[in-house]
């Protein structure tokens, strides 16, 4: 779309208001070729349209994915702090069971020393027979193994317990990192999503423009040719009356832009410079003169020239005169070779104080110093 500037500037120049003035065949195939670029650039934003919509589906399709693979991890933290709420649940369990059996085995201590033993193998000793004695230390054997199996399976539980505990707390707070780079993600696409589809709005603008531009363009190439249809035919039906032409410039010889293709120093696009650019040092509100006799048919201002003025000699020979600072002749006014019409200035698309002088052969323009028209 970069074009599109450039574009809208020359369909600024190329106004209603303006364009009498540069009515030629030239400026119609200009005109023209406009209407082709804009056609080119309505294809391209076309183009780029269908490619940001096949993105937005992309984009779109991974915010999908995205807010699936969120709301996974998020029953996946949900059931892993399920997961830890039970296990801290059978640690506290596990806990009180070995609690209640050290609680028990420290009474049975107690027991034994209040009835005057230490330990199990007292009670053994105290047997009154042998039977006995074998009997009591089965059931002292007995205890003791069931006692330390209790307390060591315990404990083992407690330690799984708590490394299971310690790997969900881990899994979680993974999942947790993963959500959050999730989440960081949906928000970058949620992002890229709505610049995309600003940027589409504006292409969508832009080719609204675009076809707008095309409209005036198709109507200012209709005007235009109907325009140089009636000025051909107006001036070519007439005589010649302007006689041999003099400098328009009088003391002022250095051309500073001959005519032909060129870089537009203010537009910065090559197109055709219709003239020759005159100037020199102090120019600025010198006197320009009529290059021939004629008649005044356009005494005024557009973007393009800055003030400006046209001449018909008749024979569908006209001249014009640009970038003035001041006209002192108006539409209709009859003036003679060498009379002064207006003051040099730097109005319009104009780097410095310059004239600018066409020539045009039934609409045509020409080289004014290559045809033999004007001479240094």
């Amino acid at each position: 779309m970069k074009k599109f500037i450039s574009l809208l500037i020359v369909i600024s120049i190329l106004t209603p208001t303006n364009t009498l003035a540069i009515s030629t065949e030239d400026q119609l195939n200009q005109t023209q070729s406009e209407i082709k670029e804009i056609q080119s650039q309505k294809n391209d934003n076309e183009a780029e349209q269908k490619n940001l919509l096949t993105e937005l589906d992309a984009i779109g399709s991974t915010i999908n994915s995205t807010e699936r693979q969120i709301s996974q991890v998020e029953n996946e933290i949900e059931e892993l702090e399920e997961s830890i709420a039970i296990a801290e649940e059978n640690i506290k369990f596990s806990q009180e069971q070995y609690d209640e059996k050290y609680e028990l085995r420290k009474n049975r201590v107690v027991a034994y020393y209040k009835n005057g033993s230490v330990s199990l193998e007292d009670v053994i000793d105290k047997a009154e027979n042998s039977t006995e004695r074998l009997v009591m230390q089965r059931i002292v054997n007995e205890i003791t193994e069931y006692d330390m199996a209790l307390m060591q399976e315990i404990e083992n539980e407690k330690i799984q317990l708590e490394e299971q505990k310690a790997k969900l707390e881990k899994d979680s707070l993974r999942c947790a990192e993963l959500k959050g780079e999730l989440e960081v993600k949906l928000a970058s696409l949620n992002d890229t999503k709505e610049i995309r589809t600003q940027y589409l709005s504006k292409l969508e603008k832009d080719f609204e423009a675009l076809n707008k531009a095309e409209d005036e363009l198709n109507e200012e190439a209709e005007r235009l040719q109907k325009e140089l249809e009636e000025q051909a035919r107006n001036s070519a039906n007439t005589a010649y009356v302007g006689g041999k032409m003099t400098w328009p410039l009088p003391g002022h010889y250095v051309i500073t832009s001959p005519f032909g293709n060129r870089l537009h120093p203010v537009l910065k696009v090559y197109k055709l410079h219709t003239g020759v650019d005159i100037a020199g040092s102090g120019c600025n509100g010198d006197p320009v003169v009529a290059a021939a006799s004629g008649t005044v048919i356009k005494a005024t201002y557009s973007k393009a020239y800055g003030n400006y003025i046209v001449i018909d000699h008749g024979g569908g020979i006209t001249t014009l005169y640009a970038h003035s600072s001041k006209l002192l002749v108006k539409v209709g006014d009859k003036v003679s070779a060498g009379q002064e019409i207006m003051k040099v200035g730097t109005t319009g698309y104009s780097t410095g104080p310059h004239l600018h002088f066409e020539v045009r052969e039934n609409g045509t323009y020409v080289d004014p110093i290559g045809k033999g028209y004007i001479k240094r």
